[in-house]
């Protein structure tokens, strides 16, 4: 098989019109030059160059093989010139996994976007559990550390707060709820990949772990669909903070017994090894820790 080094050593030696000097800019013998030449001629079987003592020059074969290899040449140039424009700015499909329903990481990666214009993302939203490397994804968003496979990452990116929510209006068919045993009076809507539907696990900021046998009146499987059935006065439910900030704030919902159940959930960027990493994957993962450490120093700036 023809090599294409041995193409380029003859380029060379056209270029330069002399075996000596293609031998000085390859940085090897002149020998061994001669030796290419030949050995490539044989393997076309046609005479490429005429030899004098004094001179080199094409024949006419040659010249049409010079111009090809030429060609090569220049969209060998043309690649490795775009591989290192991508080794040094951040470009290109980056595809990931993340929960569904949180606004403050779609605003992150707007902002990231607007920083880097180069850069598309696929985004996969789903509170299923997605297997990063059959999802093909280059980064998943987590709740979790956890690793299916030896040759993944996690780095930590945020946090959010798990708290217990319902609307208003549902609230006031009971009285005031002062312990853990009166959401037994309650109706629960459960996120059934999360809570399941057998019991309710609640832990408060202090560690206070409390386990209610429960069967939920709905099991649904996003975090929207959870949130719409409390929004329509179904009961009550658990959620994570970011997936409600606007609607405890319009007092659409409210939470409730937050000295009950208050866990602070660490969030992480999964992704694969990362020795080949590209620079766009890179880029993403350090720009989510850095947005993830600056949301957290607001939010203890504003308590």
């Amino acid at each position: 098989m023809i090599s294409l080094d041995d193409m380029m050593v003859f380029t060379r030696v056209v270029e330069t019109q002399s075996f000596t000097k293609a031998a000085d800019q390859l940085g090897i013998g002149k020998a061994r030059v001669s030796q290419i030449v030949t050995k490539l001629e044989k393997e076309l079987n046609t005479r490429l160059l005429h030899r004098t003592t004094r001179s080199l020059s094409l024949t006419d074969t040659g010249l049409g093989y010079y111009e090809k290899c030429q060609m090569i040449q220049e969209l060998a140039t043309q690649a490795n010139t775009e591989a290192q424009k991508f080794s040094s700015e951040p470009s290109g499909l980056i595809r990931i996994s993340t929960p569904i329903g949180n606004a403050t990481y779609t605003n992150i990666f707007s902002k990231f976007l607007n920083q880097y214009p180069q850069v598309q993302l696929d985004l996969l939203e789903s509170d299923s559990y997605s297997d990063l490397i059959e999802s093909r994804c280059d980064i998943a968003i987590r709740a979790s550390s956890a690793l299916e496979d030896s040759s993944l990452y996690a780095t930590r990116i945020g946090e959010f707060n798990d708290i217990l929510c319902a609307s208003p209006d549902y609230i006031k068919r009971f009285h005031e709820l002062k312990s853990a045993q009166d959401l037994l009076k309650l109706d629960w809507i459960s996120h059934h990949i999360v809570h399941g539907d057998k019991q309710l696990l609640l832990k408060s900021s202090q560690g206070e772990v409390v386990k209610l046998n429960m069967k939920p009146k709905v099991q649904v499987r996003t975090t929207n669909t959870l949130k719409d059935f409390l929004i329509n006065h179904i009961g009550f439910g658990v959620l994570p903070d970011f997936a409600v900030k606007k609607e405890l704030a319009s007092g659409e919902l409210v939470r409730i017994l937050p000295n009950i159940h208050d866990v602070t959930i660490p969030l992480y960027a999964v992704y694969q090894n990362k020795a080949l990493m590209p620079l766009k994957t890179r880029t993403l993962i350090d720009f989510l820790k850095k947005e993830g450490e600056a949301l957290k120093k607001d939010v203890v700036h504003k308590q």
